[in-house]
């Protein structure tokens, strides 16, 4: 294998390419062994990545939409959840955004629109969480979105954080 470029692993779509390439320069010389790996590359791609993935996804549109599907479902859950466990209404969640209980209603339904990123900064103030938002290859995304559960989509507030680092800190002095 060529070592003069790099092996990236940026989502199934740019792994196999390069490998592809620089096996099939590498290994021109063996007849037929070459075209094999190839096709073997590219069958397995989505098995080259940091996680598998749904053969489904080889389709880009249906890719594509599988995620906006699971962002808009992991938004609205998300919100409910936090909520929930903080023990508030959706009023009341509301309230502490400035906003109305309908925005929350909307918020926390999974076909409820486009959301903005001001309005998720809002509940995730208002749920004293922080917001992550970041671009990652589709086998990250299909890792970190595998986990679904209540626990896993529940934040731990800042303020429970700090009590609970207090606590430890105590229990170490004591």
């Amino acid at each position: 294998m060529s070592t003069n470029q790099p092996i990236t692993k940026n989502g199934f779509g740019n792994v196999a390419p390069k490998l592809t390439v620089d096996l099939t320069n590498e290994l021109s010389s063996a007849p037929g062994l070459s075209h094999k790996l190839t096709s073997l590359l590219k069958e397995s791609a989505n098995t080259l990545c940091d996680y598998p993935m749904p053969s489904e996804w080889n389709d880009p549109d249906y890719r594509r939409a599988a995620m906006e599907a699971t962002v808009e479902n992991l938004i609205a859950w998300g919100v409910r959840i936090n909520r929930e466990a903080q023990g508030l209404t959706q009023t009341q969640l509301a309230e502490r955004m400035g906003t109305k209980q309908s925005a929350i209603s909307r918020l926390e339904d999974t076909e409820g629109g486009d959301i903005q990123l001001s309005t998720l900064s809002k509940a995730a103030h208002a749920l004293d969480l922080a917001l992550f938002v970041k671009l990652v290859s589709y086998s990250d995304f299909a890792r970190l979105t595998r986990d679904v559960s209540a626990s896993a989509l529940k934040g731990e507030t800042f303020a429970t954080l700090c009590a609970r680092s207090a606590e430890a800190a105590q229990a170490a002095k004591g």
